[in-house]
């Protein structure tokens, strides 16, 4: 974070009042975590959804090092030391909102914003890893696709940056509409639109119309990407107030996914071989999505395809460990029943024997019991030769997969109940392919912790 901006200005821009310090001292940088806080910093003190850090006992705890402080109004009545600088909100996470935005519009390089029920993360990074080859490109880093991580993520950008590229996530209504105002992108993707939190959206109309309020902030004649397979989606081919690209298997989508793993770009009448580093059916069809919008903001050929083929995956997203003769696909990072069939087909295609460690499919609210008993019984058809599933949720996808006929499996209502069998399992496993997949609350990358992989 390189700011570059007087106190005063950083007032003004987040709504802010200084209590203390020069308002013409220049200020670089904050950071948000009282743990790390060195000699000299700037703490912004937001309220999480477990702690404050507006409290009094952790803003004493930044004192001496902290040069400056940007707190809420009550913790600064509350206060009984003050560094040398302190800035005043009412709220605080508003205010860095306020200047994140601020801070967004000193730029007018391309930024290409993605949203969507599943894969916007692995689009997310094959997007930077295409225009990167163009420029420097800022970019979220990890998960930060949220009302805090946004802001944060967009007060990156710099001088030198010629992108960017921003993920936005959402769990409820409105949460796009807060962000997507941020961002302001000139290019949006969205993804796809699958059962994912259901128990705040409650439907997929709801969730299709939250994702696509980030078409609100997407400037007349701005480009969209979107999924012309996804039967929500597919609507937005009559829209008239942005240059629409479509992506999808489907045979009119002017880049498509062929069945052959190539991307068919129709207008150019090129088809483009891909050698992806990770494996996936779902992820053609997030290279298929970033190759739209690249190719949209000018990208050629050439840079596609490299971009796509050297880009990295987030963590414990189908991420492939290899054990010898041994597969273990690791993609505890999230779980809902689209990313779940997904995972799904590419184990149909894997070496046997297959053995899946499975856990809930959180925030579903009253759909939870319909999807896992159709997770049992897909799993059933799939004839896997081990299966230990757990959490409460799973215990319906138990009972199915077992009426189904499928056998040895092992359910628990929490991890731990099977968790030894599971590292013995893979120790002792000589060949074949495990998928190892679960809603993060459940942490299932414990499963491999302190097993030797090589």
């Amino acid at each position: 974070m390189k700011l570059g901006i007087t106190w005063k200005e950083l007032a003004e821009a987040a709504g802010g009042r200084i209590i203390n310090g020069n308002p013409e001292e220049k200020i670089d940088s904050f950071i948000t975590d009282s743990r790390k806080i060195k000699e000299g910093d700037f703490f912004w003190a937001i309220k999480g959804n477990s702690f404050d850090a507006n409290s009094p006992e952790i803003l004493e705890k930044t004192l001496p090092a902290a040069k400056g402080w940007i707190i809420s109004e009550n913790a600064a009545r509350k206060a009984k030391k003050l560094p040398r600088f302190v800035i005043a909100a009412e709220d605080t996470l508003k205010a860095m909102q306020n200047l994140a935005s601020w801070h967004r519009s000193r730029f007018s390089i391309p930024i290409v914003s993605m949203t969507g029920s599943n894969g916007k993360s692995t689009t997310k990074e094959m997007m930077r890893s295409i225009l990167s080859l163009k420029g420097k490109t800022c970019c979220n880093k990890g998960n930060f696709n949220n009302q805090l991580g946004v802001p944060l993520s967009l007060l990156e950008l710099s001088d030198d940056d010629k992108f960017g590229v921003f993920e936005l996530g959402a769990s409820h209504p409105g949460d796009i509409d807060e962000i997507a105002a941020l961002a302001r992108p000139s290019a949006a993707i969205i993804t796809n639109i699958a059962p994912s939190h259901l128990e705040f959206f409650g439907t997929l109309e709801t969730i299709y119309e939250t994702k696509t309020e980030i078409l609100k902030h997407l400037s007349k004649g701005g480009i969209l990407v979107y999924n012309a397979d996804d039967a929500y989606l597919s609507r937005l081919a009559s829209n008239k107030d942005f240059r629409l690209v479509s992506f999808g298997r489907n045979e009119n989508s002017q880049v498509r996914v062929c069945e052959d793993g190539s991307l068919f770009f129709k207008d150019a009448g090129i088809a483009l071989k891909l050698a992806l580093p990770y494996p996936g059916a779902h992820n053609l069809m997030n290279a298929a999505a970033s190759a739209a919008a690249a190719m949209a903001l000018g990208a050629d050929f050439e840079t596609i395809k490299n971009g796509l083929e050297h880009y990295s995956a987030p963590g414990m997203r189908m991420q492939e460990i290899k054990k010898q003769d041994v597969s273990i696909i690791l993609d505890a990072y999230n779980a809902n029943p689209q990313s779940m069939n997904a995972a799904f087909n590419e184990m149909k295609s894997r070496r046997r024997p297959i053995f899946f460690m499975l856990g809930d499919m959180k925030e579903l609210g009253n759909s939870s019991e319909h999807y896992h008993r159709e997770l049992g019984r897909n799993l059933a058809a799939m004839k896997p030769d081990s299966v230990f599933l757990a959490g409460p949720e799973m215990k319906a996808a138990a009972e199915e997969y077992q009426a189904a006929g499928g056998r040895s499996m092992q359910w628990a209502d929490k991890l731990e109940g099977w968790l030894d069998e599971a590292k013995k399992t893979i120790i002792n496993c000589h060949e074949g392919t495990f998928l190892i997949k679960a809603s993060r609350s459940l942490r299932f990358e414990r499963i491999i912790e302190n097993i030797d992989l090589h």
